[in-house]
């Protein structure tokens, strides 16, 4: 047999076998997604707040006397709460509450064409603004401490510029803040690419296939490793529990509202305000040097969504005399829900945040 001809059959086998490995992979996506809602979020938690859709909530601490200052997660805007909570091994919540810290969490809920026209600004000084009064209240500290993940992170830095007296410490999760990098969000998002207005004017809210669409589209090899992945490994029950987890949250985003779209690209994105330092917030300017909280910055080196100088950038700019920055060796998901977070990421947040927290 030809050289040739041993690599035609070599592809025929190939094809043939990637053919029943992706059948096999689609066909088992609704199981998988059913079976993943059945495992994510499941430390216990009260809600203490609803606000319409979205909700407060308190986890059952898992210390007689928890710290006296709590924690506020911040999730990004447009994906569910639970990538911080999501099985009981993989969840940095659990990880927090196992330190003594009191944890709540922001649950932004699913956004619905009421939201369409509540701006940014709304969102960061009203929503997130009455989450964390009702933190405050509940545990009767006048400032609490803030974790906000990915786009969360970024409103979490906004609104402790603008209104440091709640806040006593701020951690920044992966982040952004330098939209002009060299990222692929950043090249996509330009005024050349998108138009940002038509889509807004005729789509409103952004809708969550579109978005997951896109999230794909980044990496498209993604998909085929997931595939290769799973069935590899599909009759292992300690894998297939992580691997139904992971993939529900990453098909799971939720809508963009409309007009928090529309100033995110055009002002973030496409005019880096906060960057060039005439970004306003109802109506306030944001200056970054006057953060002068302890503020965390955790950033990921192989991070494709926030690239990690992006979210350094807090770290620079940042007044504050107690500052620290984080670089993890791992992409955006994976510092946080990977096989390594409970070595790389945890222990360190975790100390950082029980030294700030104030003493039993």
């Amino acid at each position: 047999m030809t050289t040739d001809a041993l690599f035609d059959r070599w592809a025929d086998l190939w094809g043939a076998g990637m053919r029943e490995v992706w059948t096999g992979y689609t066909t088992a996506q609704d199981t998988i997604l059913a079976q993943g809602r059945a495992l994510v979020g499941q430390t216990p938690a009260e809600v203490v707040h609803t606000e319409g859709h979205v909700r407060v909530l308190r986890y059952t601490p898992l210390v007689e006397r928890p710290l006296p200052v709590p924690v506020l997660c911040v999730p990004s805007l447009i994906n569910h709460y639970y990538v911080m909570d999501l099985i009981p091994e993989r969840s940095l919540v659990r990880s927090m509450l196992e330190r003594g810290i009191d944890v709540y969490m922001l649950d932004w809920g699913i956004a619905t064409e009421a939201d369409r026209s509540i701006t940014m600004d709304d969102f960061i000084t009203e929503r997130l603004g009455r989450a964390i009064r009702v933190v405050r209240e509940q545990s009767g500290q006048p400032a609490i401490s803030l974790l906000g993940y990915c786009m969360g992170g970024l409103m979490s830095s906004l609104y402790s510029v603008l209104f440091p007296q709640d806040v006593a410490t701020l951690i920044n999760l992966a982040g952004p803040i330098n939209y002009h990098d060299d990222g692929i969000y950043s090249l996509w998002t330009r005024r050349e690419w998108l138009n940002v207005d038509l889509m807004v004017d005729t789509l409103g809210n952004i809708p969550a296939e579109l978005l997951n669409v896109t999230f794909k589209l980044v990496r498209p090899t993604d998909e085929i490793v997931r595939a290769l992945d799973w069935w590899e490994h599909r009759d292992d029950p300690a894998f297939t529990r992580r691997f139904v987890a992971m993939q529900l949250w990453t098909n799971d985003p939720t809508p963009f509202p409309g007009e928090v779209f529309r100033k995110y690209i055009k002002e973030f994105y496409q005019e880096n305000r906060l960057m060039r330092g005439d970004l306003t917030i109802a109506g306030q300017p944001v200056d970054l040097g006057r953060l002068a909280l302890p503020t965390l910055t955790i950033a990921a080196r192989r991070d494709h969504i926030a690239p990690w100088r992006s979210v350094a950038a807090l770290h620079d700019l940042a007044g504050s005399a107690d500052k620290e920055l984080l670089i993890i060796e791992r992409g955006h998901i994976g510092m946080v829900m990977g096989s390594d977070a409970p070595r790389k990421l945890w222990p360190r947040l975790g100390d950082w945040l029980v030294a700030r927290s104030g003493a039993r």
